[in-house]
């Protein structure tokens, strides 16, 4: 009788040995597969992170009226130094990834003078000053631009533009003085509008006439709903108000409230001569008047004003802080950084109580 024990026993040995090794690659295969995935997941995790980190933070810099005539010109010219009233806050401006500035005068050497109580013009030089300043958009809707009647504001738009800055607010028509200006800053698109609500309303813009763009609400929101679309954020700013009032009035935070609704990121004002609170409304931020940045006015309350420092992380604002500034003697700005903790509570108080 054949004895298969040995058979049975080598067997039952090279089947064990067939199913352990099946078991420990079925083990490799399911170990590998924990491994890929995890991988997949914390590679997932990478670029998520990377995403987040690759969200460049950016800094945009809004300042009040910008006068260059008068005295300012003056002593400019006397000196032959066409950048004498920014020295003392050019690096400040310099450090912003965009400054933003309205300009209180038209910078020509032409048109005539329409005699209005006060009229500026400046020379065209002192776009020099501009440009050392670090300045790239230039706000123009203001009672100040149709001085010296429409063929200095034209020049004025040309030279700017000449001169590699970004005009926002006046313009050959009034779809040019409506239009947005249009900014890209590293991959964030910006769109810029500007309006005035202070006479003379015979400056604004026709469908065939240059000038500026008048600050109709309507048609301010109609602007708003045009630029929305076309950019990742909408930033309005207004020349209005009451000369001296230390607040907006009712028709102003109305106005400013019906913009940011109808899609405004940032509403950034002027022309008060005086500084006015800031609000946070909805989410967004709202600069009632940022006062004088360069100008010769004599009472002390004038000579005090704010910068606007607005933070950008990717496409979308994430802060807003106001900086005082000091207009000295010789109508040269510098940052009051005594001041600055008080400016920023403010935001702060505003901000809580709109959540």
């Amino acid at each position: 009788m054949t004895d298969f024990s040995h058979c049975l026993s080598v067997n039952r040995d090279r089947t064990m040995s067939s199913l352990g090794s099946v078991v420990r690659r079925a083990e490799f295969c399911l170990i590998t597969a924990v491994l890929l995935l995890g991988s997949g997941a914390l590679a997932d995790d990478t670029s998520r992170g990377q995403a987040v980190s690759s969200q460049r933070q950016q800094t945009l810099l809004f300042v009040g009226d910008i006068m260059l005539s008068r005295n300012v010109g003056a002593r400019m010219k006397a000196r032959n130094d066409w950048t004498y009233p920014f020295a003392k806050i050019a690096e400040t401006l310099r450090a912003a990834d965009l400054a933003v500035g309205n300009l209180e005068c038209p910078m020509s050497d032409v048109g005539h003078n329409l005699h209005h109580l006060y009229s500026f013009r400046a020379d065209p030089r002192a776009i020099e000053g501009l440009t050392f300043a670090g300045f790239r958009v230039v706000e123009l809707a203001n009672n100040h631009m149709d001085d010296w009647d429409r063929p200095a504001l034209l020049d004025t738009v040309q030279r700017l533009r000449a001169a590699g800055l970004r005009p926002v607010g006046a313009g050959a028509n009034d779809l040019e003085a409506h239009y947005p200006t249009m900014v890209n800053l590293n991959n964030a698109k910006l769109a810029f509008l500007a309006y005035v609500d202070v006479e003379p309303k015979s400056a604004a813009a026709t469908p065939d006439q240059a000038g500026v763009a008048w600050l109709d609400l309507e048609r301010v929101l109609s602007d708003i709903r045009f630029a929305r679309p076309l950019a990742d954020i909408v930033i309005v700013c207004l020349h209005w108000g009451v000369e001296y009032a230390k607040r907006p009035d009712r028709r102003q935070v109305e106005m400013a409230h019906r913009m940011i609704d109808a899609g405004a990121d940032l509403v950034v004002g002027g022309h008060p001569h005086v500084t006015q609170p800031c609000e946070f409304y909805h989410g967004h931020w709202i600069a009632y008047s940022l006062g004088n940045f360069i100008f010769d006015q004599r009472w002390p309350v004038t000579h005090h004003g704010l910068m606007l420092k607005v933070t950008l992380v990717g496409n979308r604002i994430t802060d807003a802080t106001p900086i005082p500034i000091t207009i000295d003697n010789s109508s040269q700005p510098f940052v009051s950084p005594s001041e600055r903790p008080t400016a920023h509570r403010a935001v702060q108080t505003a901000r809580k109580r709109a959540d």
